[in-house]
């Protein structure tokens, strides 16, 4: 899971990188380019890009939990582990999935000459659909009874993930126009905003390390 790690790490720089460029804004009034051209920095200019955050850390966090949980259906894969041999959770997500994306069932019976209960989970699994914009605490808490990680982290760096229903919140709201950029960069100034993505970074990154663990460990197994 080396690459996801990289990824990871990818999408925390270009998330750092951006809240250096709002701090830089935050203590200018004027920015002069190489033509010496001059640009006025307003406030409804900052809680704009204070606004675009919310989009940039929901984007780490459902693409994390996404390729993460792909992962660990491509490790089942790699295994040769059978339905029957999952933990009892995650066989109902499988067959809830199954139902609701109304997965061909009968027609893979027959291409895999009836070795179905070795790709269901599979065939059941449309990576596009897994989260679409509901990524919260409560989701993550969730897939985490799933697919059998831990969900806890260090309180003191992390807050548990309590930002996260908040940034869905903001982000659903600004993707369906419910709110602008700068209503939702109003809320809080350049240093709270900033440590509430460094809360949810290293969130992010001890749950990732959890999901890890569980791979190792085969925590995807009936007990």
């Amino acid at each position: 899971m080396q690459n996801l790690l990289a990824d990871l790490d990818d999408r925390k720089s270009e998330l750092e990188g951006y809240l250096n460029l709002i701090q830089f804004l935050d203590s200018s009034t004027v920015i002069t380019n190489e033509k010496n051209t001059k640009f006025h920095v307003n406030n409804h200019l900052l809680k704009t890009s204070k606004g675009t955050v919310y989009i940039i850390l929901y984007n780490l966090i459902e693409s994390t939990m996404r390729e993460a949980v792909v992962k660990i259906h491509e490790k089942i894969s790699v295994a040769g582990v059978s339905f029957d041999k999952l933990r009892l959770e995650l066989q109902k997500k499988i067959i809830q999935r199954a139902k609701k994306n109304n997965t061909p069932l009968l027609e893979m019976l027959n291409q895999l000459g009836g070795n179905i209960s070795l790709n269901i989970h599979n065939a059941a699994l449309k990576k596009e659909d897994l989260f679409s914009g509901n990524i919260d605490r409560k989701e993550i808490k969730t897939v985490a009874s799933i697919y059998g990680f831990n969900d806890i982290t260090d309180y003191q760096k992390t807050k548990n993930g309590m930002h996260l229903d908040s940034i869905k919140e903001n982000r659903n709201d600004l993707a369906h126009g419910n709110k602008t950029f700068s209503d939702v960069g109003s809320n809080k100034n350049v240093s709270e905003l900033k440590e509430l993505c460094d809360e949810v970074i290293s969130f992010m990154y001890e749950i990732f390390d959890n999901m890890i663990d569980s791979v190792e460990s085969k925590k995807y197994l009936q007990a």
